[in-house]
């Protein structure tokens, strides 16, 4: 089952609640490996990683462009089961919106973890550098955040990750995409009844026994949940990725100074 075809109205409203990329598309595609390894005087030298890091920087906007678009379709699917349908079908609207939602988080944490990556490279981290903040880290992101807090306290790049890594949204976000991925998936309201992983038998008082507890749960939340910490997640990954992306883009002029 999809959707509809959406008026220019109706289209419009949804751009309204997603980030603007075209500024940034290109600031990005304008800084391409190939023309960064020969820039004059010759920067970098040919064993430098600095050039990779626009790779990596594009592979973190194409991934923030599919996750623009996931959220879109959040508000898409349920401008048409919500509003256009002769009758609303509140389930197919909540359906297709945590689809679109998890599809969001789960590429916003995959960019995140390729803009870290771009960043060690930008910055020329050694794998030495990191290695004293894998420990208990799996997450590039959390483990260059660490760095860049404790040794480059005070650069530029920090401030920028550091507002992200802040973020209430941003956590939340990333603490719901670790759930998706290794938990059992959070349930969500509108789409009948669901339950936690959880024994149905609990303890009576004073020992006394035990009491089945059975019946449904309560969903841990609703699609407007959702999108409550999903799209401000979104707009504070765009301004950080356009944050990191300017540096990247002065460092030359930054270069040519020395």
């Amino acid at each position: 089952m999809s959707r509809g075809i959406l008026d220019e109205i109706d289209m419009e409203r949804i751009s309204q609640e997603t980030p603007e990329l075209s500024e940034l598309e290109g600031m990005v595609l304008s800084l391409g490996p190939d023309s960064l390894s020969i820039s004059p005087p010759f920067l970098f030298l040919p064993e430098s990683a600095v050039p990779i890091a626009s790779v990596c920087f594009q592979d973190t906007l194409y991934t923030l462009q599919e996750a623009v678009y996931a959220l879109s379709e959040v508000f898409a699917h349920r401008i048409w089961y919500l509003e256009k349908k002769d009758s609303p079908d509140k389930i197919c609207a909540a359906f297709f919106g945590r689809f679109y939602a998890d599809d969001a988080a789960l590429r916003l944490y995959s960019a995140g973890e390729h803009l870290a990556n771009g960043i060690i490279m930008m910055l020329e981290i050694s794998d030495n550098d990191l290695k004293p903040y894998k420990q208990k880290r799996t997450s590039q992101q959390s483990i260059v955040g660490h760095f860049l807090k404790e040794q480059k306290a005070h650069h530029p790049i920090t401030r920028a990750v550091s507002k992200l890594k802040d973020s209430k949204e941003w956590c939340t976000t990333m603490e719901y995409r670790g759930k998706l991925v290794h938990e059992q998936p959070p349930t969500v309201a509108g789409m009948g009844i669901v339950y936690k992983r959880r024994k149905r038998w609990e303890a009576l008082p004073k020992g006394k026994g035990r009491i089945l507890r059975g019946g449904p749960d309560k969903p841990e939340y609703s699609v407007e949940e959702l999108v409550g910490f999903i799209k401000p997640a979104m707009f504070q990954f765009t301004d950080t990725l356009t944050s990191v992306v300017k540096y990247y883009a002065e460092l030359q002029t930054i270069l040519k100074g020395h």
